[in-house]
């Protein structure tokens, strides 16, 4: 195992299990403070995004994230937030569409927050701004689509009810395909292996229970 500065690569406001009640029906929450309103706590949650060792402004305090492993195109990892204790999996697509689009990282995970009390949160960083009016946005394991609601460039389940459902379909499936639509109107496909997403989620299973 090896602990890195900055498995951290966006902010966002909340975790996915903070979502309770009713979503705007585009899927996309218009302004921050639409999407606060939904929260149980307000608190700061990271979105967790490994590919590159960096560090946070000084705001956001250095985080430290132990690689529990990698598993073919999944990595699992172990850290702290302000909850506690989290696990996660993450990957970078195998491909992604339109080719050349101008997007920051792009990253799929499955968070534990055991600090929380929580499991299964799914989460990706698209890699630009959401479209505000339709995000068209979606995850797809072997051609069954869970939408997903969105805020600024990242994105959960829209219901945590299919939380247990996508994992297992995760662990099962042989590709992952995410799709959403930018603030300028630009649909993209971001297509990723699940090859060794079982080993990943065990190896957090473990972790973080």
């Amino acid at each position: 195992m090896r602990a890195n500065v900055a498995a951290f690569d966006t902010l966002v406001t909340m975790s996915g299990a903070e979502f309770a009640g009713s979503f705007p029906q585009n899927g996309t929450f218009e302004t921050k403070d639409e999407l606060a309103m939904t929260t149980k706590t307000g608190g700061l949650a990271l979105g967790l995004a490994v590919g590159a060792i960096m560090t946070l402004a000084p705001v956001a305090q250095a985080q430290q994230a132990t690689e529990l492993g990698t598993f073919n195109a999944w990595t699992a990892w172990q850290a702290t937030d302000a909850s506690g204790m989290i696990c996660y999996v993450s990957a970078t697509p195998q491909a992604s569409e339109p080719a050349g689009a101008n997007r920051d990282p792009i990253h799929f995970m499955i968070i534990h927050r055991k600090g929380m009390g929580t499991k299964n949160e799914v989460q990706t960083i698209i890699g630009y701004p959401f479209n505000t009016t339709d995000a068209k946005a979606s995850a797809t394991v072997d051609g069954k689509a869970y939408p997903m609601v969105t805020e600024g460039s990242a994105a959960w389940l829209a219901s945590t009810g299919d939380e247990g459902g996508f994992v297992q379909a995760f662990k099962a499936g042989s590709s992952l395909v995410v799709r959403g639509t930018s603030q300028r109107g630009t649909n993209t496909v971001d297509t990723y292996s699940l090859s060794g997403a079982t080993a990943a989620m065990n190896a957090i299973d473990a972790a973080c229970t």
